[in-house]
């Protein structure tokens, strides 16, 4: 599935497994959710959906899946850096995104993603009620700059990043308007699996 050929055409989609899992103890994206990893179901879950797949994250730890995992360039300051690091990776320029502990986001919210990033727009992101959800959304790689211009003065909330690129936000409510109720459930915890 890797192509190194960079295009419009298509969609890359992207796994950030770099986290820390500082409250669960031990690596979230290799703990058993259903009978796969959670990395593996993040994996099964966007390939029907894109033409290439990434992994953000530690080779040593995850190359078993493939030959598409990549180190983050900027370790240690967070989901941003990982989407960076995706963004100059990538063939593709339009990225989706997923964080691999949220095993419950749907195909149909990655078609709806898709088709509402288009060609203008910067970034497509849920939100429900004020509560955004940029690590299961869509981006086009023109972000970058701006990106890696916040990581540069230290400002490495995605939220407060997707306000430099005009970030579209739309609302999208777990279990409303026939999305499932834990659409964005995340597990943190050992008690969330």
């Amino acid at each position: 599935m890797r192509s190194w050929n960079r295009s419009d055409d298509g969609w890359t989609g992207v796994v950030l497994a770099g986290g820390r899992s500082s409250r669960m103890g031990r690596d979230k994206a290799l703990m058993p959710y259903e009978g796969r990893t959670l990395l593996e179901r993040a994996l099964d879950s966007l390939e029907p959906h894109v033409q290439e797949l990434l992994v953000i994250g530690d080779p040593g730890r995850y190359g078993h899946v493939g030959p598409f995992v990549v180190a983050d360039d900027i370790p240690g300051v967070g989901p941003l850096g990982g989407i960076v690091t995706a963004m100059r990776y990538a063939s593709h320029d339009r990225l989706l995104v997923l964080a691999c502990d949220m095993p419950n986001v749907s195909p149909s919210l990655f078609s709806f993603l898709k088709l509402g990033l288009g060609a203008e727009r910067n970034a497509f992101v849920p939100v429900c009620d004020g509560r955004v959800e940029p690590l299961a959304a869509a981006y086009h790689r023109r972000c970058r700059p701006r990106f890696e211009a916040q990581i540069a003065q230290a400002a490495w909330k995605v939220s407060d990043a997707l306000e430099t690129v005009g970030a579209t936000l739309v609302q999208v409510c777990p279990g409303e308007n026939g999305w499932p109720p834990d659409l964005f459930r995340n597990i943190n915890l050992p008690a969330d699996l």
